[in-house]
């Protein structure tokens, strides 16, 4: 095959095949459920131990939720986590001390976690990211009620208390 022949070839693979493994088949965004949770943090925390911070009881809203979107529990296949999210509240502190931060949803005994990050970044200012796990929560979310848990490391013990937002979204998937 001659040099013509071949670079013709490779164009027409990338115009009309190039796109075909590109193109990931997204299941529709049903609806969003959106948690917005305060944390308080005492000054002078170690940096040796896992600190906790429990949320107990908070409700899901699932039964609201569904009828502002007209969908029965049955619509929905599956709740991912999406995105969340420690912010501090009217404190201009760069969060940098903290090392990893995670949440987890409880269920009796068992915990799964749906967001976390494992090195928060040392330029990363008032906000620090979480990123979602890939777990299906719909059997914890379709509840009325759930039992969270935020586990933290810090790299410097907390330079004095604080207040912080917390903001976890999952979204619910057809």
């Amino acid at each position: 095959m001659g040099r013509p022949a071949f670079t013709l070839l490779l164009l027409s693979f990338l115009i009309f095949g190039g796109n075909s493994g590109c193109n990931k088949d997204e299941t529709p965004t049903l609806f969003d459920m959106v948690y917005v949770l305060n944390v308080d943090m005492p000054a002078a925390l170690n940096t040796i131990q896992t600190h906790f911070v429990e949320f107990n009881k908070v409700p899901t809203n699932i039964e609201s939720i569904l009828v502002d979107h007209g969908l029965t529990e049955a619509d929905v296949a599956r709740i991912e986590p999406y995105d969340g999210q420690l912010e501090v509240i009217l404190a201009p502190v760069d969060l940098a001390y903290f090392q990893e931060i995670f949440v987890e949803i409880m269920d009796g005994q068992s915990r799964l976690e749906c967001f976390y990050t494992p090195s928060v970044p040392l330029n990363t200012g008032t906000r620090v990211v979480l990123v979602g796990t890939l777990a299906d929560f719909k059997p914890l979310l379709t509840q009325s009620a759930m039992n969270l848990r935020m586990g933290f490391r810090l790299r410097n013990p907390s330079p004095s208390s604080l207040s912080f937002t917390l903001r976890l979204t999952f979204k619910a998937k057809a």
